[in-house]
């Protein structure tokens, strides 16, 4: 597999046509057909400069462009994509009331950045602090390469990955822009951050499910490897679940042999299937020919009395 390092900002990264873990997770959770469709529809808006903004609802914009400051602020990297409003701008009540508030943040809003009130940049320094304090005392020392994005090839398929954090040893440097140190046999940690309300073990398992975070995982380790092919089987992939408020627990969890089997089968599946719709230009969708009766999950016919034999 060849690999490179992408020089782009996160936005810009987001707008490139390579296969992604995202479209991995569509692929194996619904099906080829609307896989292809969401990445045609992005590719669509990329190119209209329209992305959809105004579909988000207000608590989905506000929920993501705190997960957009947050990381920014832990992982040290994105600062610049941050417009921090003076609080002299805004009402009396801290609200965008006035008419140079709603300005300036639309004004950002328009040059891709994202607004941020200054009391609630104060609070969301506040919290970034007692997160990296936390990530700190569990034994986790962030002095590696944040943000970094890869983009190589698997199976015919251009794939991209961007990494939250990674901390690489003992391999050569492939450009300035990455940290890597030279004291000892090759080796790697990849940490993915994950800003949560519960970082409870059983909930953080049950989202990783949900969310493909087993694909997730194997992307972003396949494409690591692919950079630094001396690297393989030599990395380690773990999450960190951290709260968002008080006392900031946290979960950091490294990979399990089954949850990373997982991963590597989905994503290989999702791949392989991706580059056969690139060559036949067929994207299957719900109605295969070994999917034409319904039948009662699994759960209901235990409940029922049904015999595995009988299944």
């Amino acid at each position: 597999m060849s690999a490179r390092i992408l020089e782009v900002s996160p936005d810009e990264y987001h707008r490139l046509p390579q296969f992604s873990s995202t479209i991995a997770k569509a692929l194996i959770t619904q099906c080829a057909s609307k896989a292809r469709d969401a990445y045609v529809r992005k590719l669509e808006a990329i190119e209209a400069e329209d992305e959809s903004e105004d579909e988000l609802s207000d608590d989905q914009r506000k929920r993501r462009d705190n997960g957009t400051v947050q990381h920014a602020l832990v992982l040290g990297r994105g600062a610049e994509r941050i417009k921090v409003i003076p609080k002299e701008l805004l009402s009396s009540n801290g609200a965008y009331g006035t008419a140079a508030s709603k300005a300036a943040r639309d004004a950002a809003r328009a040059a891709g950045l994202v607004p941020v009130k200054e009391p609630e940049m104060e609070i969301h320094e506040r919290v970034a602090a007692a997160i990296k304090a936390r990530i700190a005392e569990a034994g986790h020392t962030l002095d590696g390469t944040s943000e970094l994005a890869i983009a190589w090839t698997e199976s015919g398929v251009e794939c991209r990955a961007m990494l939250d954090h990674v901390v690489i040893w003992g391999v050569p440097l492939h450009t300035s822009g990455i940290v890597v140190s030279n004291q000892g046999a090759p080796g790697a940690i990849i940490y993915d951050l994950k800003i949560v309300g519960d970082a409870h073990p059983d909930r953080c398992e049950r989202t990783a499910e949900n969310l493909g975070y087993a694909i997730q995982a194997a992307a972003y380790t396949r494409g690591l490897t692919a950079l630094y092919p001396q690297l393989g089987g030599r990395i380690e992939f773990r999450f960190l679940f951290v709260e968002s408020k008080r006392p900031y627990e946290l979960w950091d969890p490294s990979l399990a042999g089954p949850f990373r089997e997982i991963g590597e089968r989905r994503w290989l599946r999702a791949v392989n299937a991706w580059a056969e719709g690139l060559a036949t230009n067929r994207w299957p969708g719900y109605r295969t020919p070994d999917r034409v009766e319904i039948s009662a999950p699994m759960w209901t016919l235990k409940a029922e009395g049904y015999q595995p034999e009988d299944f």
